[in-house]
């Protein structure tokens, strides 16, 4: 299955979230590092375009910044994609975790491996509404909320389609 047809199967159904569980680890890691880029690109543009306004306002600082920009722009990447990695797979295991303890109140045999995999797509929706408004309203954290319990709320969904409890 190639990134495209994952991508839209992963916007349509809850179902599919739940079928992407048994989907190849290194398929999932590609998906995941390709948000994470994209992530860390929009961060590493914010932060140019912000050393740029605010070491224009103090008159020392630029010539400072001009000197070891060769420096400083390389480890501003790595460190914003370490932390971005960080920030997206911790946010994943925590969302997993919750659906793993969920998964029994709805009589569903969950494995946590499974579930972090279906949590990663159920995911989409999230990274694309968090990108969007990273555009449009920068400084709401809010967004980023609403958007784990969109993410928690999809998983709940996807856990219809996991198989039931043995008695």
């Amino acid at each position: 299955m190639s990134h495209l047809q994952i991508f839209k199967n992963s916007l349509i159904s809850s179902k599919k979230h739940a079928a992407f569980r048994l989907m190849p680890m290194g398929k999932t890691m590609q998906y995941i590092f390709f948000f994470i880029l994209l992530f860390t690109i929009l961060g590493f543009y914010q932060f140019a375009n912000g050393i740029g306004e605010s070491a224009a306002q103090l008159e020392g600082v630029l010539d400072y910044f001009n000197e070891i920009s060769w420096l400083l722009y390389p480890f501003a990447f790595l460190f914003l994609l370490v932390v971005q990695t960080l920030v997206i797979f911790l946010t994943l295991s925590v969302i997993a975790a919750a659906g793993f303890f969920i998964a029994p109140l709805l009589k569903r045999r969950a494995d946590y491996r499974f579930l972090w995999r279906t949590t990663l797509f159920a995911n989409t929706w999230s990274f694309l509404i968090q990108v969007v408004s990273y555009f449009l309203f920068p400084s709401m954290t809010y967004i980023t909320w609403l958007t784990y319990m969109l993410t928690f709320v999809l998983v709940c969904l996807a856990l219809r389609y996991y198989p039931k409890l043995q008695k």
